[in-house]
């Protein structure tokens, strides 16, 4: 934290396609939205539902206002089809995709199998999904290009995640009997987001560089492994997990659902 904290300006980089491709985003997107009506359909819960729909709505507000405020500089997405044909989506489309897929999908699943940690089936079904994403990341070319880039130390950003964890804590501390939920929802996204950052790391879809200021706004090098590890720890456990926790702070003590996991809630509990 402290290097966050430092006159260095850290980066995330996205390089290649995986950034922009507009059919990933969909299919996670779509997966998402199948847990929503599974457990609606076996339960009659609509906490996967509000969770999907409501963080997805906040996180293209914030990927609206990074991408207007220039703390992530992101192309536009592109939409495959046929053999080889494209289509670039408008703006603000690729924004709320990226929403759908970031928050909404991350959220969901967060909530989804975070209710159902304790049985074999669903954990099987959970890492067959993070096979799913690592083959998926693994077939994909790699490419040098940079499509998406985004500081992580503004002063802005830190004292928003500040101003989250301090939210949460107070969410928590005001609603205890949705502790364990949290808890659990938390674990299960920082483990699923772990296994993705490292895949696109290790594929170089996703780097870390680092302006000493020696130059006014050209990122001089790539960070050091030590300060690229930091700084992924960094957006795995606060920029994902502590800032998507909060989404479940913002709708769910107020919807009327109950704090109980919807596998312990009714008689399609754990198989």
């Amino acid at each position: 934290m402290d290097k966050l904290c430092s006159n260095k300006k850290y980066y995330i980089i996205r390089n290649g396609e995986f950034a922009i491709n507009a059919n990933t985003k969909i299919v996670y997107s779509v997966f998402s939205l199948c847990l929503c009506v599974e457990e609606y359909a076996s339960t009659g819960s609509t906490v996967c539902f509000i969770l999907f729909s409501g963080s997805t709505i906040i996180w293209t507000t914030v990927e609206t206002i990074l991408y207007l405020t220039g703390t992530r500089v992101i192309k536009s997405m592109t939409f495959n089809y046929n053999n080889g044909g494209q289509i670039e989506l408008p703006r603000y489309v690729s924004l709320l995709l990226q929403g759908a897929q970031e928050g909404g999908c991350i959220t969901t699943i967060g909530i989804y199998f975070g209710d159902r940690l304790f049985s074999v089936t669903h954990l099987i079904i959970f890492h067959a999904l993070i096979i799913f994403i690592m083959v998926n990341i693994f077939n994909k070319p790699t490419s040098s290009t940079m499509n998406s880039r985004r500081q992580v130390n503004t002063a802005g950003s830190l004292l928003a995640m500040s101003g989250i964890c301090i939210f949460n804590i107070h969410t928590m501390y005001s609603n205890p009997e949705h502790i364990y939920r949290q808890i659990c929802m938390l674990a299960v996204m920082i483990y699923l987001s772990t296994w993705w950052t490292l895949a696109v790391w290790y594929r170089g879809f996703r780097e870390v560089a680092v302006d000493d200021n020696v130059y006014s706004d050209i990122i001089v090098k790539k960070a050091s492994r030590h300060d690229t590890a930091m700084v992924l720890a960094y957006d795995v456990i606060f920029e994902i997990g502590i800032a998507y926790l909060s989404f479940y702070g913002l709708l769910m003590p107020y919807s009327g659902s109950s704090a109980t996991p919807t596998s312990l809630s009714g008689s399609t509990s754990l198989n």
